[in-house]
């Protein structure tokens, strides 16, 4: 018992000094800032968007690929621009051709990991040039196969939300990454935290140790504000009390979206693990429908990628100015001629695999370490 209180007491003062030591002196806009419930820039909440963050991680396939593109469909933000989602991709199983596709919808393309390996426990203890090989290999993969460009590749989540800490983040300076949203709180949820920067330390409640201790200068945290469904925290909407019926689905999110957009007005996000939620009952996928249908009615919320999030944070705008800030991104075509790849024996190191491809077949099956399947 006390050392149970020795540890508490420990976490408590780790989690003040942090607090403490981010101020307006040392963490000045636009490229730092301090953990806050406070609206970016200064604005009221009358004269502030309500961003909402919708994110899937995994591999992009036939089956979820569809279900992403009939949420997609047609929908658009106030401005009369396209909405945006956010894709954590794993390599395994990814198709490289539909991630070509939703890029060139306008969708952001962000790293998950090269292997994607179980158990989770593995990732808290991986090096920082472990992490390299997974964030920077997974991008590198992504930019050839799917052929799109590296530079919009900004954005990078942990697997089960697993860092190994300062590695973790180290590895994100070393590849010049923009952000990291791994890290959730349950403490900063009523009214809910912003996005902050990691310039003076992790400040938010670490809730996957090991967290971040160092300082990383220019690197984003989007903290994975938890959801509540019957009195249940959870970081995805798949570890959420299911929801049994469509109209369950359509108020479970719009209840945890209001507690954003009635208080603080932090960004409002959606994370989800691939298709499953969807997969494993149609009517959720029709309430998420419902629910996008329902921002589509307010004026002041604009459905954007993480990234894009975050650049208005960076350089926010009132209401009357977000429309403009927040046009249809230009988007330079890339030609994808779709093959698919076969490997087994020597050239799988994993066993025998498929892969989609925008471009002709690597000799070998890429994996960590090899990312781009050189022989």
């Amino acid at each position: 018992m006390q050392r149970a209180l020795a540890v508490i007491f420990f976490l408590a003062v780790f989690f003040h000094q942090s607090l403490a030591q981010c101020n307006s002196t040392n963490c000045v806009a636009p490229n730092c800032r301090c953990m806050s419930t406070s609206i970016p820039g200064g604005l009221s909440k009358a004269n502030a968007p309500q961003l909402v963050f919708l994110s899937f991680d995994g591999a992009v396939t036939t089956s979820n690929y569809d279900n992403y593109t009939y949420l997609l469909n047609n929908r658009m933000n106030p401005n009369g621009c396209p909405i945006g989602m956010t894709f954590f991709i794993y390599h395994e199983y990814n198709d490289y051709t539909l991630t070509h596709s939703l890029y060139h919808k306008r969708q952001e393309i962000a790293t998950h990991s090269m292997s994607h390996r179980t158990p989770q426990e593995l990732w808290a203890s991986k090096t920082a040039s472990e992490w390299v090989d997974e964030i920077g290999g997974m991008k590198d993969a992504l930019a050839k196969f799917a052929n799109i460009p590296s530079t919009p590749i900004r954005g990078s989540r942990a697997p089960f939300l697993q860092t190994s800490g300062d590695n973790t983040f180290s590895a994100m300076k070393t590849l010049s990454m923009f952000y990291d949203s791994s890290l959730p709180t349950t403490n900063y949820t009523d009214p809910p935290v912003w996005p902050y920067t990691l310039d003076q330390g992790f400040q938010h409640d670490c809730l996957i140790p090991p967290c971040p201790s160092g300082k990383f200068t220019g690197i984003w945290t989007v903290p994975v504000v938890t959801l509540e469904n019957n009195g249940t925290r959870c970081n995805t909407v798949e570890a959420c009390p299911q929801p049994k019926t469509l109209e369950e689905t359509y108020q479970f999110l719009k209840r945890n979206f209001e507690r954003h957009y009635n208080t603080s007005k932090a960004p409002f996000g959606v994370y989800s693990n691939n298709n499953g939620w969807f997969q494993s009952a149609n009517f959720r996928l029709e309430g998420y429908k419902k629910f996008l249908d329902y921002l589509s009615s307010k004026d002041d919320v604009y459905i954007v990628p993480l990234g894009r999030g975050l650049d208005w944070m960076r350089d926010p705008k009132p209401l009357t100015e977000v429309g403009n800030f927040f046009s249809c991104p230009a988007m330079t075509q890339t030609s994808c001629q779709p093959v698919s790849c076969y490997y087994d024996g020597e050239a799988s190191a994993i066993g025998p695999r498929i892969m989609k491809s925008c471009v002709p077949c690597p000799d070998v099956y890429p994996w960590t370490g090899n990312p781009l399947g050189n022989a």
